[in-house]
């Protein structure tokens, strides 16, 4: 392409000459700049993204917006809810379910005495009463959770959830009115509202059909395309050998999920494994060892659960629990042994969409207090990010003197209560600065450590061998061969290494690596059980 002549007419047919208009000295700088600030911006937009998805999951994030005037609008598929009073996301949720199950229906239920309301009106009576003792009006307060408010406020995040992602049926809500049916009901949708965070869209069966027993829904994996065939059990007397029993014994036209909830009130010490759920996980272990019934049964992904919250509704220390097994699967059998890391890795790859559910019932399960994924311990103490790295400050440099240098990298000092930042000055200087942080900014550290410096940390926790190897690919999968080959010079099959593609060659040499280095990863906990416990502050500003 020939060079456009300064004094040429633009080629934007603006009729201005091209020094005048976009060859002008003033708009090539602010164009230059603007490159220049463009990788740091992308960086943020990730990090910010991916803090949204730690606290929301997988599914559509929050559409919300709040106005000049202070009202906090909130879409739900095609209807919008707002309010002046919701300063948290606990606030709009509680709002939400007083409006999806009808208020028509929960003002009846008020009419009642207290022991003969339905159980979400008697779990609405304890958030009531939290309110009461710890919410000033106007302000924002934390508090533990009871059971009773938990119970209220996870079916109110459950709802949205299956509401916002999917389709929240009539006859499910009827469901949930009805006491004789909601137990089944609450389950139904906390596990639809777990697959959606997890990644999963939801189908519905047609449960007009009687003509056929099937499963209660669909979930295709957002990513995979997968589909899975869903059933969903609680126990309530019959025991979790008998509703597994009755879930594979119907229909299902894909691989199939299925969710057993023990229902049972579990007295825990602190630091101990559930009882209740080992037990029932030995019982399951037996029964596909020994029950010669078993050999006419499909195979399945089992997860069982136990949710606490709805037991004792005053009790603050509870545990949610959930456990995957493989049901005539073995490669997904807690404890199965691989013969080679690259067997672990194809076997993961195999099961990868159920990993990632049982991975998200782990990260995802507590309900977030912001609207767009702020961290909550500066958006709600009025605390500004004030350590962004790309950013200029005015610090001290090695000789003590002042100078305006940029933020290239830091790390928390947990200790110290300082960040060490590492700092670049226009004079080709490089130190390091140790800045105070606030209370407040020490708890977002905690929080959010991957991006509290405003881009995405690429430093994680390593607990396992394959997830040495994720980060050892995180860092070699696109290393040039003719580099993967240096590494490997020594190796004895180097002939054989040569004559790889490039993505081959780099599985290989991670493998390698993490075959060498796995006396040095911690070893994986013994128990799997995924405890979400009390993480996370639930702050709590409703009217009672």
């Amino acid at each position: 392409m020939a060079k456009i002549g300064r004094n040429e007419p633009c080629p934007c047919a603006s009729g201005k000459k091209y020094k005048k208009c976009h060859g002008s000295i003033q708009l090539q700088e602010r164009v230059a700049k603007a490159m220049a600030i463009a990788p740091i911006l992308r960086a943020r937009s990730e990090a910010r993204e991916y803090q949204r998805v730690e606290q929301q999951g997988l599914g559509k994030p929050v559409i919300a917006a709040k106005t000049e005037n202070g009202y906090q609008f909130v879409a739900v598929q095609n209807r919008l809810y707002y309010s002046k009073s919701w300063k948290t996301f606990h606030d709009f949720l509680g709002a939400y379910l007083i409006a999806a199950l009808g208020p028509e229906w929960g003002n009846a239920e008020l009419q009642k005495p207290l022991s003969k309301r339905h159980p979400i009106l008697v779990w609405y009576h304890h958030v009531c009463e939290q309110q009461q003792r710890f919410v000033t009006p106007g302000t924002i307060s934390s508090a533990e959770m009871t059971g009773g408010v938990a119970a209220f406020m996870y079916l109110a995040y459950d709802l949205y959830a299956l509401d916002h992602n999917a389709e929240l049926q009539a006859k499910l809500v009827k469901r949930l009115h009805d006491r004789g049916q909601f137990s089944g009901a609450r389950y139904e949708v906390h596990v639809a509202a777990i697959l959606v965070r997890a990644g999963f869209s939801i189908e519905f069966e047609n449960e007009d059909d009687r003509n056929t027993t099937h499963c209660e829904f669909t979930a295709t994996h957002t990513g995979t395309r997968r589909k899975f065939s869903v059933e969903v059990k609680r126990s309530g007397g019959g025991g979790i050998i008998r509703q597994l029993w009755r879930a594979l014994k119907k229909a299902a036209n894909h691989p199939r999920i299925v969710f057993v909830d023990l229902n049972v009130l579990e007295v825990y010490q602190e630091g101990e494994e559930s009882s209740q759920m080992q037990h029932a996980f030995n019982r399951l272990l037996r029964y596909e060892a020994y029950d010669p019934q078993v050999s006419r049964l499909p195979s399945a992904y089992v997860v069982l659960t136990n949710i606490p919250w709805e037991h004792d509704l005053d009790r603050t220390s509870w545990k949610y629990l959930a456990l995957g097994h493989g049901f005539k699967i073995p490669e997904f059998r807690m404890g199965y042994v691989f013969p080679s890391i690259r067997q672990a890795i194809d076997a993961r790859q195999a099961h990868f969409e159920i990993h990632g559910l049982l991975k998200s019932i782990e990260k995802h399960s507590h309900i977030p207090s912001t609207f767009d994924g702020d961290n909550p311990d500066l958006a709600f103490t009025g605390t500004v990010p004030r350590l962004s790295i790309g950013e200029r400050y005015l610090v001290p440099n090695i000789d003590g003197v002042e100078v305006n240098a940029l933020l290239t990298s830091a790390i928390v000092l947990e200790n110290e209560g300082v960040a060490a930042c590492a700092m670049s000055s226009g004079d080709g200087q490089n130190f390091i600065v140790k800045m105070p942080l606030s209370d407040a900014e020490m708890a977002a550290w905690k929080r959010h450590p991957e991006t509290f410096f405003g881009e995405l940390s690429g430093h994680t926790k390593v607990e396992s061998p394959l997830e040495f190897y994720d980060a050892m690919m995180g860092a070699y999968g696109r290393t040039p061969k003719e580099k993967l080959l240096e590494f490997m010079a020594g190796a004895s099959d180097f002939e054989r290494l040569a004559r790889l593609e490039q993505p081959e060659l780099a599985r290989v040499y991670c493998e390698r690596t993490t075959m060498n280095a796995m006396p040095r990863v911690a070893a994986p906990q013994k128990s799997q059980f995924l405890s979400i416990a009390q993480r996370f502050q639930r702050d709590l500003n409703h009217k009672a």
